[in-house]
C-alpha cells in the first residue's frame, strides 16, 4: 500500500516537472513571484526573531530572568517606565527574598583601547561580578572576575568578547593575562566570553569590566556607591517561578522607597514609584524600542506581500488550468479520477512553492543582511542568519503558499461537466471562473493599497522629522569632543590644574579649527550636544518655577561665537559677548520658552536670575538677551526652559563646535585629522555633525519608510502583473468573441476601451477595499507616526492615483491585443 502511494506520488511529481518544463515562462514567473514573497517574509522573520522571539544567546533558563524597572505617574503618558537605577538599589535587590540572584550592568560606551597609532575605539560595558552567575553564563576561556575584583580599589580586570578576541589577538590564548589599556587605565584580561554573548541586550560589547571600576572609569570616583540620586545602571534578577514575581516587586518597592524617605518627605521623589519586572526580551516589555514595534508591523505587512504573491500565482494557475480544461476532460474520459486531477494540481503548486522557497532563502539572507547593515547596525548578529529557525520558517511559508495558491485551481478540477468540455473543445470562458480570477485580482490591489498607504505614512513621518526646526543647524555644525590623557569627566566643577589644562587644550583646538578649510565659525561650550545640565534657579517675585514636560531649566556655558556658530537667532537684546567672560560679570541669555514662562507680561531684558536655589548669597545674573529655542540633543524635544551664561571661571570647555560652509564629508574628515593629531594630550577626538548625532533617533521612521516603500513597490508590481495576466488571458479566451464583434463593426478604440475599463473597474473595487482596510488599521499604527495622521488625505489619494495609473498601463497591452484580433480567423473557426 505504502509502495503504491509512493510510486503514484513520484509519478505525479514527474508529470508536474514535465509540465513546467513545457511552460518555462510560466514556471519562472510563479517561482520568482513566490521566491520574492517568501524571501521578504524570511528576511523580516530573521530580524523579528532576534528582536522579539529569541532570548539573547547563552542565558540559562531565560524565562526566569527579568529586567528591573521603576514605574511612576507621568503627566504625558500616564505611567512612565524607567530602566536606570542606582548602585544602592542593586545592593537592596540582592537582599530580596523572592529573588534567586541579582546583578547590575551599564553601557556599553565607546572607549579608547591602547594609545597612539595603535589606539582603537571599542565598546566597553561594566557588569557586576554576579552578572554572569545570575545569567548562568560560563566563560569560553579563563574565568570571570570575582567579587574581590569588583571593587573600586581593586586592580581592574577585563573579559573579552569572543569576536573581539579573534580580531585583536587572532584567537591566541596569550590574550589571557595580558594587559589592555582602556582610557589610560590598565586592565588584566582574565577570560573570553562565549561567542555571541551580549548580556541581556543585543548590542555588541567588545570588553566587559567589573561594575565598580567601570563606575570610577566613567565618573572619576566611587561616590556613586552611596548616592540614591545617581541613576546610571540597569538591574536584572533571576526570579524563577512566575508566581514569585509579585512578591519580588512588592519587596523591592519597599526597599526602594525606604532608602529615599528623606527625598519623598521633601517632595523631590515620587512616593507612588513602584519597582516592577519586565520580560528579558526587551521588545516584549514596556520599554520596547520603536524599531521593535515597527519591525512587528513590517512582519505583518510582509505577510501581505506573501498573500499578494499567492493570489497572483493562484490566478496564473487558474488561467493555466482553464487552458488545460479540454486536456483534463480527455484524461477523465480515459479513466482518470477527479481526485487524481486535484492531487496533480496540488503537487504542481507545491513543487513551484518548494522551488520558490529554495530561492527565498537567498532572498532572505540578502535582505536580512541589508536590513541589519543599514537600519539595525548596532544589533549584534553572530554567524549566518540562515539558521535552522529561518529554514523551518521558510519551509512552513512555502508549504502554506503552495496550498493557498494551489487550492483554487485544484477546486476547479472538482467542477465542470465532462461532456460539455469535450463538446466545446476547450473554447469559451466561464463566467464563474472569471469571477474567481477577478476576485483574486481585486484582493491583490486591495492589499497593495494597504502597503502603499503604510509606505506613504512613514515617508511623510520621516520627512516631518527631517523638517523639524531644531534651532541649531544640524547639517552644517560639527561637534568635537576629546578623550584626554588627563582624567576629565563630564561633570564640573573640576580642579584648577585640570581646568586650566583643558581650557588651553580646547582653545588651541578652536584656533586650529578656524584655520581648517571649509570652516566658517568656531565656538566653545561646557555642554556637549546630547548632554543636559540642570541647576536650581530663583527668580525674584516667584515662589517656584513653572514645571514643564521637558524639565529644566538647563544651562550651558558658552563663548561669544556660540549662537552664530550653531545658527541660533537672537530674538531680543543681545548674545554673549567677549567682555562677559571676565571674572565678576554675571549675565545670561534665556531661551524663548523660559522668557515666556517666567515673564509672560513683562520684558525679560534686565530681569534677575539667582543661580542656585539653596544659595541665598547667589549674585544676580542679569538677562541680556532672548534666543530661539534649541534642541539639547533630541529630535522630539519636550518644552523646557534653558539659559546660557559665559563660560565660567570654575568650569572648562568640553566641546568645540565648528560651522562649515557646507556639510560635506571631506570637510569633516579633514577636521577630524587636525583634531586627532595636534596635541599629545588627546588620546582620541570624536568629530561628527549634529545630524549624525541625531540620525539614530530617526531610525524607526527610516526603517518604516525604507521597508514599507520596498514592500509597497513589490506589491504594486506583483498586482500589476496579476492584473495584466488576468486581462491577457481574458483577451486570449475571448478571441472568437472579439473577432466576431470586430466583423460586425466594433471599432478598435471601442475594443480597447472595453479591456481598459474592465481593468479599471477591478482596480477601483480593490482601491476601495484597500482604503477601507487602511482606515480601519490606522489607529493601531498612529503611535509610530510623526507629524501625520493615519488618515492623511494626501497619502490616501496618492496611493489610489498610483494604483489607477499602474492599472491603465497593465490594461493597455491586453487592450491593444484585443484590437488586433483578425475577424476572418474568428469566422473561419465558427
Amino acid at each position: 500500500m505504502w509502495t503504491e502511494k509512493a510510486n503514484r506520488t513520484w509519478a505525479e511529481l514527474g508529470s508536474a516537472v514535465r509540465s513546467l518544463r513545457r511552460n518555462p515562462g510560466f514556471a519562472v514567473g510563479v517561482v520568482a513571484t513566490l521566491a520574492l514573497g517568501i524571501g521578504v517574509n524570511g528576511a523580516m522573520f530573521a530580524v523579528t526573531d532576534r528582536l522579539l522571539l529569541r532570548a539573547p544567546d547563552h542565558i540559562e533558563r531565560p524565562e526566569e530572568v527579568r529586567r528591573i524597572l521603576t514605574r511612576r505617574p507621568s503627566m504625558e503618558v500616564g505611567q512612565a517606565y524607567h530602566n536606570s537605577l542606582t548602585y544602592p538599589d542593586l545592593v537592596d535587590l540582592r537582599t530580596v527574598s523572592a529573588v534567586d540572584g541579582a546583578a547590575g550592568f551599564s553601557g556599553p560606551r565607546q572607549r579608547t583601547l591602547g594609545r597612539g597609532a595603535d589606539a582603537m575605539r571599542v565598546q566597553v560595558a561594566g557588569a557586576s561580578h554576579d552578572f554572569f552567575i545570575t545569567l548562568g553564563v560560563a566563560p569560553a576561556r579563563g574565568r570571570f572576575y570575582t567579587a574581590v575584583e569588583d571593587d573600586v580599589d581593586a586592580a581592574p580586570t577585563a573579559v573579552l568578547d569572543w569576536d573581539f578576541w579573534v580580531r585583536a589577538w587572532d584567537g591566541s590564548p596569550d590574550a589571557l593575562g595580558a594587559d589592555v589599556e582602556i582610557d589610560g587605565v590598565r586592565h588584566t584580561v582574565v577570560s573570553v566570553a562565549p561567542r555571541g554573548f551580549t548580556g541581556i541586550n543585543l548590542t555588541r560589547v567588545d570588553v566587559w569590566v567589573p561594575l565598580e571600576p567601570y563606575g570610577v572609569l566613567n565618573w572619576g570616583s566611587g561616590e556613586f556607591k552611596e548616592s540614591r540620586g545617581f541613576f546610571w545602571m540597569d538591574l536584572v534578577a533571576r526570579v524563577g517561578d512566575a508566581g514569585r514575581v509579585p512578591l519580588a516587586e512588592e519587596e523591592a518597592t519597599g526597599l526602594h522607597l525606604n532608602g529615599r524617605e528623606e527625598q519623598v518627605a521633601a517632595g523631590t521623589y515620587n512616593a507612588e514609584t513602584r519597582v516592577v519586572t519586565a520580560p528579558l526580551i526587551a521588545g516584549r516589555g514596556p520599554l520596547a524600542s520603536d524599531e521593535s514595534r515597527v519591525a512587528l508591523w513590517l512582519s505583518g505587512l510582509a505577510g501581505l506581500v506573501l498573500l499578494i504573491a499567492c493570489a497572483n500565482v493562484a490566478n496564473l494557475m487558474l488561467a493555466r488550468a482553464e487552458q488545460r480544461r479540454r486536456e483534463d476532460a480527455l484524461r477523465m474520459s480515459l479513466g482518470a479520477s477527479r481526485a487524481g486531477l486535484v492531487r496533480a494540481t496540488l503537487v504542481e503548486s507545491l513543487l513551484v512553492a518548494g522551488l520558490g522557497g529554495v530561492l527565498a532563502l537567498g532572498v532572505a539572507h540578502w535582505g536580512g543582511a541589508l536590513i541589519r547593515r543599514t537600519l539595525v547596525s548596532d544589533l549584534h548578529w553572530v554567524g549566518s542568519d540562515v539558521d535552522g529557525r529561518l529554514v523551518a520558517f521558510t519551509v512552513g511559508a512555502a508549504l502554506l503558499a503552495g496550498l493557498v495558491a494551489g487550492v483554487p485551481p485544484a477546486f476547479r478540477s472538482l467542477r465542470g461537466d465532462l461532456a460539455t468540455e469535450l463538446q466545446n473543445g476547450g473554447r469559451g470562458g466561464s463566467g464563474r471562473r472569471s469571477r474567481v480570477r477577478s476576485g483574486l485580482a481585486v484582493a491583490q490591489v486591495g492589499l497593495s493599497v494597504v502597503l502603499l498607504v503604510s509606505a506613504g505614512l512613514f515617508v511623510r513621518s520621516l520627512q516631518s522629522v527631517r523638517d523639524l526646526d531644531l534651532g541649531v543647524d544640524v547639517d552644517r555644525v560639527v561637534a568635537v569632543t576629546f578623550e584626554t590623557e588627563t582624567p576629565f569627566g563630564p561633570f564640573g566643577p573640576i580642579e584648577d590644574g585640570t581646568r586650566v589644562l583643558m581650557t588651553e587644550l580646547h582653545e588651541d583646538a578652536a584656533r586650529r579649527a578656524r584655520s581648517a578649510g571649509g570652516v566658517t565659525s568656531v565656538s566653545l561650550s561646557t555642554v556637549p550636544f546630547g548632554w543636559a545640565f540642570t541647576e536650581g534657579v530663583r527668580v525674584p517675585g516667584l515662589d517656584s518655577l513653572p514645571r514643564l514636560p521637558g524639565g529644566g531649566p538647563y544651562w550651558a556655558g558658552v563663548d561669544e561665537h556660540y549662537f552664530a556658530t550653531l545658527g541660533l537667532e537672537i530674538l531680543q537684546g543681545r548674545g554673549i559677548e567677549a567682555p562677559d567672560r571676565a571674572e565678576g560679570v554675571h549675565v545670561a541669555v534665556v531661551s524663548e520658552t523660559m522668557a515666556r514662562e517666567l515673564w509672560p507680561q513683562a520684558s525679560p531684558l534686565g530681569q534677575c536670575l539667582h543661580r542656585g536655589r539653596e544659595d541665598e548669597d547667589a549674585p544676580c545674573t542679569t538677562v541680556v538677551g532672548v534666543v530661539e529655542d534649541a534642541s539639547r540633543g533630541s529630535l522630539l524635544e519636550l518644552p523646557h526652559m534653558a539659559y546660557y551664561v559665559p563660560i565660567p571661571a570654575t568650569a572648562a570647555p568640553r566641546v568645540v563646535y565648528a560651522r562649515t560652509a557646507e556639510g560635506g564629508r571631506d570637510v569633516v574628515a579633514a577636521l577630524a585629522r587636525v583634531m586627532r593629531s595636534f596635541s599629545p594630550e588627546v588620546r582620541y577626538a570624536r568629530v561628527q555633525t549634529l545630524r549624525e548625532v541625531l540620525d539614530p533617533q530617526a531610525r524607526s521612521w527610516s526603517l518604516g519608510a525604507m521597508l514599507f516603500s520596498a514592500f509597497g513597490v513589490l506589491a504594486l508590481l506583483v498586482a500589476a502583473v496579476g492584473l495584466y495576466s488576468l486581462l491577457a488571458f481574458d483577451v486570449a479566451d475571448r478571441r472568437r468573441e472579439l473577432g466576431i464583434r470586430s466583423a460586425l463593426g466594433a471599432s478598435k478604440p471601442g475594443l480597447l476601451r472595453g479591456v481598459v475599463f474592465r481593468g479599471l473597474g477591478l482596480v477601483c473595487l480593490g482601491v476601495a477595499l484597500g482604503l477601507g482596510v487602511a482606515l480601519a488599521l490606522g489607529p493601531r499604527v498612529e503611535a509610530l507616526l510623526f507629524g501625520v495622521t493615519a488618515r492623511d488625505p494626501l497619502v490616501l489619494a496618492t496611493a489610489a492615483v498610483v494604483l489607477v495609473g499602474v492599472s491603465v498601463l497593465a490594461s493597455w497591452i491586453p487592450g491593444l491585443r484585443a484590437t488586433g484580433v483578425d475577424p476572418m480567423e474568428a469566422l473561419q473557426a465558427e
